[in-house]
This record gives C-alpha cells, structure tokens and sequence, in this order.
C-alpha cells in the first residue's frame, strides 16, 4: 500500500529542510523504504494543491505545505482550503 499523502508530505519538508535543497521522489521513496513509483500520485496531488512545488532538481515544499503541517492538519482528514487575494 503506497503512503498517505501526509506522509508524503512530512517527509519531503523533513528532508527538504535536512538538506536546504530540494528533495527528489527518489530520495523520498528511499526514506519511505516504497517503490518511487508508489509516490507518483502523491506528489503530483501535493503539487496540485500546492502543497510542494515541483522544480528541476525535486520537490521544495511550499509556504501552504509548511503551515498546514504547522497547524497539525493532517491530510487524511477532510480539509478544505481557500485561498483569498488580499
């Protein structure tokens, strides 16, 4: 069974974090002990909800992903977000 998306998540700030850099899905994957390809949805749902950014040398997290976690949100729950433009 792949990883929940929180999962996910948490790992990529914590290793993101760790290196000051960002973080490949291999590297995530290899944390996880899971197959990268496990990871695929995840991240691209993460990216989607602009929870991680995507760039060419991995996954940063972004400033939403960081407070979601900063909140203790998890994403298994049922969370809504909205974003509004001040």
């Amino acid at each position: 069974m792949p990883p929940s998306m929180h999962t996910v998540l948490v790992e990529a700030v914590d290793r993101a974090d760790a290196s000051g850099d960002p973080v490949t899905a291999q590297a995530i994957a290899d944390s996880l002990a899971v197959p990268e390809s496990e990871l695929s949805g995840s991240l691209a749902s993460l990216c989607q909800f602009e929870l991680l950014e995507a760039t060419d040398r991995g996954y940063r997290p972004t400033v939403t992903g960081r407070e979601l976690l900063a909140a203790d949100i998890r994403l298994d729950d049922a969370v809504v977000l909205e974003f509004v433009e001040e």
